[in-house]
């Protein structure tokens, strides 16, 4: 697939949702294309992608930048020449939400319900935010993928966790 054809991807999303709205983007190679959008356009260029052949997501990732925190959609259109587009979104940390997916993408539910548990997204509207990799006696609050929660700390609430 030529990067004709992965610039017309990024166009049309910009021509649906708004150019304003794509903060940035990049195709660093052949079948991989980055874009990030604000986080108000989210469903918008969800549904914009699955409309177009992105209706799977291979998963979900998340990151603390600092002064939020960045989500990952990693969406990939199958086919005789596969392509994989990762939409970002960033979040604040004092309120860190975004609209699920999972009404557009059903595969998306399990992935939003990791980031949630490690990072403490909540996923507005989501069908079951139920922990799902942290162990059920893991101290309230408590989000381990989070910079500032340092794993001596974590021992600590754990350790006191125990005695309950």
């Amino acid at each position: 697939m030529e990067r004709e054809d992965h610039v017309k991807i990024v166009e049309a999303l910009k021509l649906d949702i708004g150019d304003e709205n794509v903060i940035n983007w990049k195709i660093p190679r052949a079948r991989r294309i980055f874009v990030t959008v604000k986080a108000d356009k989210l469903i918008d260029a969800v549904k914009h992608l699955a409309e177009n052949g992105f209706g799977h997501v291979t998963t979900i990732s998340g990151v603390d930048v600092g002064d939020g925190i960045e989500v990952v959609y990693h969406l990939t259109r199958r086919g005789r020449e596969s392509i994989t587009l990762s939409l970002k979104v960033k979040t604040d940390m004092k309120n860190s939400s975004l609209p699920t997916i999972s009404g557009i993408i059903p595969g998306a539910s399990i992935y939003e319900r990791e980031v949630h548990d490690l990072l403490g997204v909540n996923f507005k509207e989501h069908p079951n935010l139920a922990p799902l990799v942290i162990p059920d006696n893991w101290p309230e609050g408590i989000r381990p993928l989070l910079k500032k929660w340092k794993v001596e700390e974590i021992r600590k609430r754990l350790a006191e966790n125990e005695g309950d």
